[in-house]
């Protein structure tokens, strides 16, 4: 039989590290006890970073790394907006940095304290939301996808089919994220991601609606640890939390499997980023972290333990050719043509909105 230490997950050990070793600063300090020196708060999703890389960093440096976990990118935003933490180095996703740059809540970045920038694949660089990368480097790429148990969803999976068949009532799980449900919803009636035409948006709530009595829970926390209990049986979600829930599950249970599927007509694409908050306190320490996980090696190993996609094309090099082979983290060109990234849609959101509201009110 296992111990408890052997089952407990990634995440359930962040989470009882920072239940239980709270720092002066108010966050987990994830490196070793009593460590001195330079104190470095980073704000980050869970189970998004090697904790080996943490360690190497506070031993190189003689720091201590306290480190905070957030869910949402409303809850990034409205820490960095009141000060709360006084972080150093945050993780927004796409959508959240446009929003944290409009509020000026973003620090330009001293490109000569990033040596390892070079190492960044050019097409990863220059996005609609920091053209010129003055304010963010980039971390990780992946997609929108669906986990299935495959134990219990059989057959051939394509795309987005599982989250709306009647058979899976109480077993589904849906994101709580308006733009990403909705645009899921878009997907699979063959319309634009981005799509607010009205036509369109009316029948991906008809969609919705019809599809809620299905659904277990709206979450963008608990999904993964839903699909390893066999709780839930299919789940919309990010694609390398499917590849570690599956790693996770066959250490406790050898039959059975968890699949992130990308669906076949497109899905989805999102790029999270390393950036130093306007407040930041340690401000060249923050630059030598976000260095040190520009490293190729460091980049490498991080890419292997959270199942993402490195925009890093030295730390790229490195991987195994398994992991680069593997369609769930590296999608074939084909469908990469079809995928697409959500757009900022101004005032239109509120058009999002009202479905969302009407879907979950």
């Amino acid at each position: 039989m296992q111990s408890r230490i052997e089952q407990v997950s990634r995440r359930e050990w962040l989470q009882s590290t920072a239940a239980i070793t709270l720092a002066a600063a108010g966050g987990s300090a994830i490196g070793g006890c009593g460590r001195r020196g330079p104190v470095l708060k980073v704000f980050n999703w869970s189970d998004y970073i090697d904790e080996d890389a943490i360690a190497q960093f506070e031993e190189q440096t003689g720091s201590t790394l306290v480190y905070d976990n957030y869910s949402s990118d409303s809850e990034l935003e409205t820490r960095l907006a009141t000060g709360a933490g006084s972080y150093d180095v945050v993780f927004p996703s796409d959508r959240a940095l446009a929003a944290l740059l409009a509020k000026d809540l973003l620090r330009p970045l001293d490109r000569p304290l990033l040596p390892n920038y070079h190492h960044l694949d050019q097409k990863f660089l220059g996005r609609p939301f920091d053209v010129l990368n003055r304010f963010s480097v980039p971390y990780f790429v992946g997609s929108l996808a669906v986990g299935i148990r495959t134990d219990h969803v059989k057959g051939p999976v394509k795309g987005l089919e599982p989250l709306f068949e009647p058979a899976h009532r109480g077993r589904i799980t849906m994101l709580d994220d308006m733009e990403n449900v909705v645009a899921a919803a878009l997907a699979h009636l063959g319309y634009p991601f981005n799509s607010v035409e009205a036509e369109h948006l009316a029948e991906a709530q008809r969609l919705l609606t019809e599809q809620k009595p299905l659904v277990q829970a709206y979450t963008s926390d608990s999904y993964r640890e839903r699909l390893i209990s066999g709780e839930a049986w299919a789940a919309l979600g990010w694609s390398g939390d499917f590849l570690q829930a599956d790693k996770e599950l066959t250490e406790v249970n050898s039959e059975a499997r968890i699949a992130a599927v990308i669906p076949e007509g497109g899905t989805m694409l999102w790029m999270d980023s390393m950036v130093i908050p306007r407040r930041a306190e340690n401000v060249e320490l923050a630059h030598a972290f976000i260095n040190h996980l520009l490293e190729p090696e460091v980049a490498s190993k991080n890419a292997q333990s959270v199942n993402y996609a490195t925009p890093n094309a030295a730390a790229r090099g490195l991987l195994p050719p398994e992991i680069l082979a593997n369609e769930s983290i590296y999608p074939p060109p084909e469908i990469i043509d079809r995928c697409g990234w959500l757009k900022d849609r101004g005032a239109d959101i509120e058009k999002i909105e009202r479905v969302w509201r009407m879907v979950r009110g």
